[in-house]
């Protein structure tokens, strides 16, 4: 099998560029980091409402003979899974919890027909809390933050609930068993197996109205009720996604409503968003009210999301272009006599310590960034840039002036 998920030194630097302003902003929100393993049990992502029929698909699985006497484990397919397991290991004292993560998930891609690993920039926000429509828009807001401070433009987060589609479905008259494929048909859009198990019901034609409703205030919700005033699920879902609307709408963040919102993770039973910039999905997320119960057997809430570090490392390229990396040198020597290679040694330790990039070579011809010659009269450093090609006489004293050179800070 060919896998992907290789990353070279531009991608990495444009990645710890994404990933500081992320952990910062996580910081600043009273968040903690945390990590997972990479290696899970099975049956934590097979229960009932936890991956979608086709991300059942995409996972590795395996038998572990000689770790968990036989039991069949998986690649991380998912990181707010383990978060919450996590939270049920150490955190049931305290019943609540902010975590962040940075982590690498494991799927099969069938369109390049590989597997490969994903970056996710996430966070959860775990526990019963008053109101949970505001700490659904706290959520949001922190997410907000975070692309005002990465500026890669304008981003777009498209509101649903998952509620509002569990009870409409409950309408149409379906076994128990029925209802959780069709709410997983409707999170994978895959409307046309859908139309299947609905077409005897009749009730096609109004989720067919329901999933192509499109709103962009929380007035639209009005609206929106009217489809499920007869259904009291339905109606308390909808007047929760109008609250959390309504704070946005009072902040200044622009959403669009969207109730046939995609999905490869059914947990969610509240809000669910997705966020794009320029036409490309970077980001989703949601509460999940039921998962947190399959650990701790308790009825704990949560809500959170994921950025898709892949799609924001794509993004930045294009808008940035190549991250400039530290000032960087190389020292010529002759490394056939001890003496020079002795300064040249000395020389580069000094400029390390003051922050440059510094590596020895022994041909003439080296380049990087900058390049220091020894000449007659002392170093002669080239400083080489997109414009011109300049040099620089220094005195073998001068490293100071060197360093100062490149506005690098020097006691």
């Amino acid at each position: 099998m060919k896998f992907y998920g290789d990353w070279l030194p531009d991608d990495l630097r444009r990645f710890r560029f994404i990933e500081a302003i992320f952990r910062e902003t996580c910081l600043r929100h009273g968040y903690g980091e945390t990590r997972t393993p990479v290696i899970e049990k099975l049956y934590w992502f097979t229960g009932a409402g936890i991956l979608s029929p086709d991300l059942m698909h995409k996972i590795y699985t395996f038998l572990d003979w000689d770790g968990w006497s036989g039991e069949r484990v998986v690649l991380r397919p998912d990181n707010t899974v383990p978060v919450c397991r996590l939270f049920s290991e150490y955190f049931m004292k305290q019943k609540q919890a902010r975590l962040f993560y940075v982590e690498d998930v494991f799927r099969y891609n069938e369109e390049q027909k590989a597997g490969g690993r994903h970056c996710q920039l996430g966070l959860e926000l775990l526990g019963n809390f008053d109101f949970p429509p505001v700490r659904d828009a706290e959520v949001i807001l922190l997410l907000v933050e975070f692309f005002k401070e990465l500026k890669i433009g304008k981003i777009k987060i498209t509101l649903s609930h998952a509620g509002i589609l569990r009870a409409y479905i409950k309408t149409l008259g379906l076994s128990p068993a029925e209802e959780e494929d069709a709410f997983a048909l409707l999170l994978e859009g895959r409307t046309h197996e859908l139309r299947r198990i609905c077409v005897q019901r009749h009730g096609m034609d109004g989720l067919s109205r329901l999933m192509d409703l499109r709103g962009s205030s929380a007035a639209f919700l009005t609206n929106l009720k009217a489809l499920g005033k007869n259904s009291a699920d339905f109606l308390a879902a909808a007047a929760e996604l109008e609250q959390i609307a309504s704070i946005l709408e009072k902040l200044g963040v622009h959403f669009e409503i969207n109730p046939a919102i995609r999905k490869d993770l059914t947990y969610y039973t509240g809000v669910m968003f997705d966020v794009d910039v320029e036409g490309t999905i970077v980001g989703s997320g949601g509460r999940y009210d039921n998962l947190l119960q399959r650990f701790t057997g308790e009825p704990i809430g949560g809500c959170g999301f994921c950025l898709y570090a892949e799609a924001l490392m794509e993004l930045c390229k294009t808008l940035y272009g190549a991250f400039e990396e530290r000032p960087s040198i190389t020292l010529v020597a002759d490394f056939n006599k001890e003496a020079d290679v002795m300064q040249a040694i000395k020389t580069a330790e000094k400029l390390r310590a003051a922050g440059l990039s510094v590596q020895l070579s022994a041909h003439k011809s080296a380049r990087m960034n900058g390049q220091i010659k020894k000449g007659k009269d002392g170093y002669i450093l080239e400083a080489l840039s997109k414009s011109k090609k300049e040099a620089f006489l220094l005195p073998l004293k001068s490293i100071k002036k060197l360093i100062e050179f490149w506005g690098v800070c020097c006691d």
